[in-house]
């Protein structure tokens, strides 16, 4: 009687099949995301709090950092005096004659809203000046940034990374080597050597090995990055030129409203430094449950339709357009740019201090594992 026929090995984190084959609850399901909350199968709630995951991270970011807003942006420092001895006689007057009437707090808040409203509809006119283009442009560079963080594991927990399925060899490498970097460095520091020199070089080819793997990881990652950014680009596009612009005299009354600008106590009608905390907070909320509601829609449409032709994105890099990080930083680029524009022209009064992160370093931060061009960007 001939041996029985050796069973197949099962691979890495399978589970050995029982005998006789797979069971019908053992069969390959539908491809589905990892990570809750993904913009291809949630709720419009699991939305709204995808919305404010990215706002809880935009706060942080904000905190993060204290520098005065762009130079290019401040005023002269005389007039500024002059300015503030006028408040401050207005705010006089003010407390004499008592709180201000109602009807004068509702027709400044009409007035603020308007005219919040006609200087945002004159930033997102693509057909207008270079405001839109070249925001656009940042935010490519952003989420390329951060997709290349996403691939190598940056920010992401132990359980994260564990949790992930491997479809790259250099990836599954990189993982490993990364989470023993640190044991590895203490075993070079524990050996005996001849000279400085060799420790030095050793922790050198340590290093080297470590940038050539997260090379080749970004490497692998462009191509799928170069399909995706394209779509992602050109749906923000159309949400800020078209649904969100549309929108803006709804947006600018509930955010004037909710926020409480008509009760200014200088008679002037603009956001005051004071109430600049608020209005952020209140704007950028706002901002971001309108961008995560707005853009899922043709997001699906567009990657369902690519996907359809053919297999073209992982399951990572799908995931990837439901991070919080990726909407906190949308809402960091596009907010902080009206922010500057509005306190050109006057309606926004910026405190001294307005918290901000540094795009420069920012943008370049993949420069120093990826030296390609940004995927998507012009020749």
């Amino acid at each position: 009687m001939p041996p029985p026929l050796p069973t197949a090995k099962p691979a890495i984190g399978e589970a050995p099949q029982p005998p006789g084959g797979p069971t019908k609850a053992s069969r390959p399901t539908q491809r589905r995301s990892a990570i809750p909350g993904s913009l291809l199968m949630v709720s419009a709630r699991q939305k709204l709090d995808l919305a404010q995951a990215a706002m809880k991270l935009r706060d942080e970011q904000v905190g993060a950092r204290i520098v005065y807003f762009e130079p290019e942006h401040q005023t002269n420092a005389e007039l500024d005096k002059i300015t503030e001895s006028v408040i401050a006689e207005l705010r006089a007057i003010q407390s004499v004659r008592g709180p201000t009437n109602p009807a004068v707090q509702r027709d400044r808040a009409l007035e603020i809203s308007h005219t919040l409203r006609v200087r945002l509809e004159g930033l997102l006119d693509a057909k207008r000046g270079s405001f839109l283009r070249v925001k656009l442009d940042t935010l490519s560079r952003r989420i390329t940034t951060l997709f290349f963080e996403a691939a190598l594991g940056h920010n992401a927990t132990p359980e994260e990374l564990a949790a992930r399925v491997i479809s790259l060899p250099e990836q599954a490498v990189y993982y490993a080597v990364a989470r023993v970097k640190a044991q590895i460095v203490d075993d070079l520091q524990s050996l005996n050597y001849e000279s400085e020199e060799v420790y030095n070089d050793a922790l050198d080819r340590l290093a080297r090995l470590e940038k050539d793997l997260q090379v080749s990881v970004l490497a692998r990652k462009a191509p799928e990055l170069e399909k995706l950014l394209p779509v992602v680009i050109e749906v923000f596009t159309g949400f800020l030129s078209n649904d969100f612009r549309s929108a803006l005299r709804e947006f600018t009354a509930e955010v004037v409203q909710e926020a409480e600008l008509g009760r200014g106590h200088d008679g002037v009608p603009r956001i005051t430094s004071t109430q600049f905390p608020r209005f952020r907070e209140v704007f950028e909320r706002h901002f971001l449950e309108r961008l995560v509601l707005g853009v899922q829609e043709p997001l699906v449409e567009r990657l369902e339709a690519m996907e359809e032709d053919s297999h073209v994105f992982d399951t990572e890099t799908l995931d990837f357009i439901a991070d919080p990080r990726v909407f906190s930083v949308v809402c960091g680029v596009m907010c902080d740019a009206f922010y500057d524009a509005l306190h050109s022209d006057g309606l926004l009064e910026l405190p001294q201090e307005w918290r901000s992160q540094n795009p420069a370093a920012f943008a370049t931060g993949f420069s120093r594992v990826w030296n390609g061009p940004v995927p998507g960007a012009k020749k």
